[in-house]
């Protein structure tokens, strides 16, 4: 119905409505809380205005006590569980609930008071408008809802029905709801608008990241990321002293593709190189490109042996796998060190140092092999 009558003022947030409610669901608490408490004490401080208006109607004041008391406790009640709750789908319920027992004890206040035509038969729907955590709809229902119970007990109840009496309510309601459903429009409006706008951020912030932390060449971490990645992995050794170990790998001979097919082709080459070691390595790895044609993979949960299997691997799946560039395949091999981490290391350096050693060990040996300490 207000899709209907409001059109494009409403916003939908398709799929990322529920992720919207559940954001701003502390600061619907936290704002429902107040209101509540308010209420509460407004309803306490009504004792002796009731006492004033019934004068010696003991019986009628003693009924209004017991049924202000009672909803007194129902709304502290709603309070205590809605601050504990985590799913919008509690808190909605108590609300709902809340708001359904306000509406038929203010009703009931109504009747029994002598008072008729009464401000708060304004104030109340406008306050459910602005102050209502719920989706719009459930809003104007409980708002009409609160006004047609006033209508019937102030005007069909209690009264002969003047018809200038009933024009001056059904006016003052109408412009009640009117700028209560504007306002309760332009206050979901803005929260929506203001969340989308945050959600576009923080997807940009991710991207920002992501690309800052990947090689756009090789698809690999930056250096910087690896070795980030790299020394809490070794603090982790440290503190628990788990196998950890890493290979340094690096392309033979690049140069000579580079100079003897471009430089076009040797980044093609270095990028399937990159991915093939991708594919070989486990989900827990993480390898990085230190540089140039160097390349580290950190093994956790990996002893020394098990790191050189890995490595025998690479090398080999690489070995068979030539690079196809405008028709013209390319064939190239690597070198890997490998070392692992031992008590006497301080730092991740210590291990790199040592797999690099492995590495250029592995050079002096005839290339298009591993070496490990």
């Amino acid at each position: 119905m207000f899709k209907w009558l409001f059109g494009n003022s409403l916003i939908d947030l398709g799929e990322l409505e529920g992720d919207y409610r559940v954001y701003h669901l502390q600061n619907d608490i936290r704002q429902s809380t107040i209101a509540l408490r308010v209420i509460a004490i407004g309803t306490l401080a009504s004792l002796p205005v009731d006492a004033l208006l019934l004068g010696d109607k003991h019986h009628v004041l003693a009924l209004l006590a017991v049924l202000r008391m009672g909803f007194i406790v129902a709304t502290l009640a709603t309070i205590l569980t809605i601050q504990r709750t985590k799913k919008v789908k509690v808190f909605d319920r108590m609300i709902i609930g809340w708001l359904t027992a306000s509406i038929i004890f203010l009703n009931i206040l109504n009747y029994m008071r002598p008072i008729q035509n009464n401000p708060f038969d304004i104030i109340f729907p406008l306050a459910i408008y602005i102050l209502s955590p719920l989706n719009l709809s459930y809003t104007f229902l409980f708002a009409l809802g609160y006004s047609t119970g006033v209508l019937f007990v102030n005007h069909v109840l209690r009264t002969s029905g003047d018809p200038a009496t009933l024009s001056t309510f059904l006016v003052a309601q109408i412009i009640a709801h009117a700028l209560g459903s504007g306002s309760a429009i332009e206050i979901q409006r803005h929260r929506k608008i203001s969340y989308r706008a945050y959600i576009h951020e923080k997807d940009a912030r991710e991207v920002a990241a992501y690309l800052s932390n990947i090689d756009p060449l090789t698809e690999s971490l930056t250096r910087r990321h690896f070795f980030n990645i790299a020394g809490s992995e070794f603090l982790r050794y440290l503190r628990y002293r788990r196998p950890l170990s890493v290979l340094v790998i690096d392309a033979d001979h690049f140069k000579a593709i580079n100079d003897t097919y471009g430089h076009h082709a040797g980044d093609i080459v270095l990028r399937s190189m990159s991915l093939v070691m991708l594919e070989q390595k486990r989900a827990q790895d993480t390898l990085g490109r230190l540089g140039g044609e160097e390349f580290g993979l950190l093994l956790p949960e990996t002893n020394l042996a098990q790191a050189k299997i890995v490595a025998e691997r690479i090398q080999k799946a690489w070995e068979n796998t030539p690079t196809n560039v405008d028709g013209e395949l390319i064939r190239s091999t690597v070198s890997i060190g490998v070392a692992e981490a031992t008590p006497e290391d301080k730092s991740f350096e210590d291990v790199l140092r040592r797999a690099d050693r492995m590495l250029y060990k592995a050079k002096e040996r005839g290339r298009n092999q591993v070496a490990a300490e």
